[in-house]
């Protein structure tokens, strides 16, 4: 009888395992291909992990965090850029009146009553938090800090009032064995929360990897995106609560990252379709990370058209983390790299 036991247990081991390095994308080939015509490389921004845009006034803001470095406990000059897309500049990092340490990560532009504000998901020595800014002639004017102890892990952020926001938790635990556990057993831990002005509450959970998070233009769907999951759910919003329902998910088969929406309604996600590739390249520069990027057009109430618009091996653009469509181009963003692509669309 034990050893019947035995058999079953190392059989779903090997199973387990096998699971595993197929849902990370250890078999998968990549065939490199770009629908992007005319690409150019930006190479002054350290990890330019997010993107969003002020369409209006065609200015793409850009996170930036030198993430090599500064995990590596070295003294790391982080902040937002942006890219004048009207004037055609290159990007320059904007001024700011935030007096503490700052390690952005996921951003979200928000505009009301005629005033410009960008929340700002922020890392450092204190632990994480959300920062909200005004934006004003190229200066980011602080105005409040948002902490509670749910917010253990935020990853991606948006806004649906000036005090109000979707954040994602990429993690249940925060650090230790757990956290490391967490990711190779895909527990699912992680989930996303809603700030409703006073309360922090839980509205979406058992997630693996929560990532990316985004909203429709008059706020009634949320997207959302799990990296080890490799899944977008769909969820209807009740505009008066915040609160969610959902309505469907999509298996992409692929390390989910970012999510923007473009003017037509189409979702932009880029990709991490080799993640063991990605959790090398986090550690070692000279790793490379293959680069993918979808396009999600919705079909019915229940399901997306997949483009796969880029996909490249990691030499050109290592570790894509958001890409974003704005005028017939499209810009991609990394984790790592001082790399930012601009491509026509």
């Amino acid at each position: 009888m034990k050893k019947y036991v035995l058999i079953f247990v190392l059989f779903a081991l090997v199973y387990f395992v096998l699971d595993t390095l197929v849902d990370a994308g250890f078999f998968k080939t990549v065939e490199d291909h770009s629908e992007l015509k005319n690409t150019q490389l930006y190479d002054n921004i350290p990890g330019p992990e997010d993107l969003d845009i002020d369409v209006e006034n065609g200015l793409l803001f850009i996170s930036s965090t030198d993430r090599w470095n500064y995990q590596n406990g070295e003294q790391t000059d982080d902040g937002i850029y942006l890219l004048n897309l009207a004037e055609d500049t290159i990007p320059y990092k904007l001024y700011s009146t935030y007096a503490n340490d700052f390690h952005p990560h996921g951003i979200s532009f928000f505009r009301q009553g005629g005033s410009d504000y960008l929340f700002v998901v922020n890392h450092n020595q204190y632990g994480s938090s959300v920062e909200l800014f005004r934006f004003l002639n190229d200066t980011l004017f602080h105005l409040v800090s948002f902490e509670n102890e749910l917010m253990c892990c935020p990853n991606d952020i948006v806004a649906v009032d000036t005090d109000q926001f979707y954040v994602t938790n990429d993690h249940g635990y925060k650090d230790g064995i757990m956290k490391t556990l967490e990711d190779y057993l895909r527990l699912p831990k992680s989930y996303l929360l809603y700030f409703d002005g006073k309360t922090y509450l839980k509205v979406y959970e058992g997630l693996n990897y929560a990532n990316g998070v985004n909203i429709s233009p008059i706020g009634e769907t949320v997207y959302l995106t799990e990296t080890t999951g490799r899944k977008i759910s769909v969820l209807d919003r009740n505009i008066s609560t915040g609160e969610l329902q959902l309505r469907f998910t999509k298996n992409l088969e692929t390390g989910l990252d970012n999510i923007t929406i473009d003017s037509d309604g189409n979702l932009w996600i880029a990709a991490h379709p080799k993640l063991f590739d990605f959790v090398g390249h986090s550690k070692d520069p000279e790793k490379k990370s293959p680069s993918q990027v979808l396009k999600l057009s919705p079909k019915g109430d229940n399901d997306f058209t997949v483009t796969e618009v880029y996909l490249k091996n990691g030499e050109e653009l290592s570790g894509s983390s958001t890409a974003l469509f704005y005028n017939n181009q499209v810009f991609i963003g990394v984790v790592y790299d001082n790399t930012l692509l601009r491509g026509d669309y």
